[in-house]
């Protein structure tokens, strides 16, 4: 107990130290998930489109965060269906919408935002409900802003979409043969917030209902210390020198 306190006390008397000396609050590093993951319809999809403060029916919810504060993409994963692909090194490309112009795509579109550090060889090896994970480099996006997350096979600076095999959204009759998403990841009316399979016109067609595929969005942002903490700090940072000077 007491070389847990003693452990803490150092840990908030460093950041204290450390706001001291650059002039700002000293803050910790969070992370949260935006999510939805509760289908088990096979297919095979283009992308997803997700928001960064819309949580979904899986996600974790930040702590004080709020609108147009910056966080940091670090991880997206779809998960794999029962229906084989023949997609092969597949990047996941990340743009503030679902719905670019695909027709000549590449990292010029307007829109684009960047993309996975990792390529996926193909999805051959993986069970179906097996995470297809891509990994950002703490990608710069907006708490509260539209985004889109698109498979692509990428060739210098184009990029083209793939189909993947990927999990999606269960529909259920609401009555009379009218099948709805269930549960959504936003409403029903929310196309922002959709999956695809097929291309129309240079742009990716939704799902009715705005129906999605299987996601996880791991974010990461800078929380502030709570008043408690910086208070406690402070009275670590008392003990410790009393702690000093009776020893000197």
């Amino acid at each position: 107990m007491c070389c847990s306190l003693f452990h803490r006390c150092w840990t908030l008397v460093g950041l204290f130290a450390l706001g001291v000396l650059t002039g700002v609050p000293s803050a910790l590093a969070d992370s949260y998930t935006v999510a939805d993951t509760s289908g088990g319809t096979w297919n095979t999809i283009y992308g997803q489109g997700f928001n960064t403060s819309l949580i979904g029916p899986n996600g974790t919810s930040p702590s004080g965060l709020n609108s147009g504060d910056p966080v940091s993409l670090t991880q997206f994963q779809f998960y794999k269906s029962g229906t084989a692909d023949s997609a092969s090194n597949i990047q996941l490309a990340i743009f503030n919408t679902i719905y670019p112009n695909t027709v000549g795509l590449s990292t010029s579109t307007s829109g684009y935002i960047g993309l996975s550090t990792n390529t996926i060889a193909s999805t051959s090896s993986l069970n179906t409900g097996d995470p297809i994970t891509f990994t950002f480099n703490n990608l710069g996006l907006t708490y509260g802003s539209d985004y889109g997350a698109i498979l692509v096979n990428v060739s210098g600076s184009s990029l083209t979409p793939v189909l993947v095999s990927g999990l999606t959204a269960n529909y259920v009759d609401q009555g009379g043969g009218d099948y709805h998403p269930v549960p959504n990841y936003g409403t029903d009316s929310q196309y922002a917030y959709t999956t695809s399979n097929y291309i129309n016109s240079g742009y990716f067609s939704a799902f009715s209902y705005a129906g999605d595929a299987n996601f996880t969005a791991t974010l990461s942002y800078t929380a502030a210390p709570e008043p408690c903490s910086l208070a406690l700090a402070v009275g670590c940072f008392g003990l410790l020198t009393l702690g000093w000077r009776r020893r000197a």
